[in-house]
């Protein structure tokens, strides 16, 4: 069976790829899907989701499109969800297996367009520092005025009244 590669798939460059590949595999349970010999890049999937792992040797043999040096942590500014199945299991492994939460398990309620979403999630961060979020819908309920308002009033901090300068 060919492996079909999902529509967007992100690939996050690692300064270790053995030991990036082993925090997916073995501590957060993604599988390898594709992987060519030695080559230190990795199609790896979890649920339907799909991820690529890649370490390049930067020694002028190719052109990379990596726009400046990469500082530590990686990835900063984005994080990565994933929708899983059971994550209170996938966080008890985690923990099991010696990772640390970068934030523990928790609900948070996630407006839908049509419905307020509660989700269990935790965040933690790969060894690279790209930040991964697992998350399971719990439950949905109608979106409420109460919902609205506090939406308009969490997103419309730091807005202005004012039209800008042209």
């Amino acid at each position: 069976m060919t492996f079909a590669i999902n529509p967007l798939v992100p690939e996050l460059w690692c300064s270790d790829f053995e030991v990036s590949l082993e925090f997916y595999t073995n501590t957060l349970g993604f599988k390898v899907a594709q992987q060519r010999g030695h080559d230190p890049h990795a199609y790896l999937t979890l649920h339907g989701a799909q991820i690529m792992l890649a370490h390049w040797q930067l020694d002028g043999t190719w052109v990379p499109w990596q726009p400046d040096h990469m500082d530590h942590p990686y990835g900063r500014g984005v994080n990565f969800q994933f929708m899983v199945p059971d994550v209170d299991k996938l966080y008890e492994t985690v923990l099991s297996r010696g990772a640390k939460p970068l934030i523990a398990i928790y609900e948070a309620d996630i407006w839908k367009t049509d419905c307020m979403d509660t989700r269990r999630q935790f965040l933690i961060m790969d060894p690279d520092g790209y930040v991964l979020r697992f998350a399971t819908s719990v439950r949905n309920r109608a979106v409420t005025d109460t919902d609205r308002a506090k939406l308009d009033a969490q997103y419309s901090v730091g807005q202005s009244d004012q039209t800008p300068d042209r």
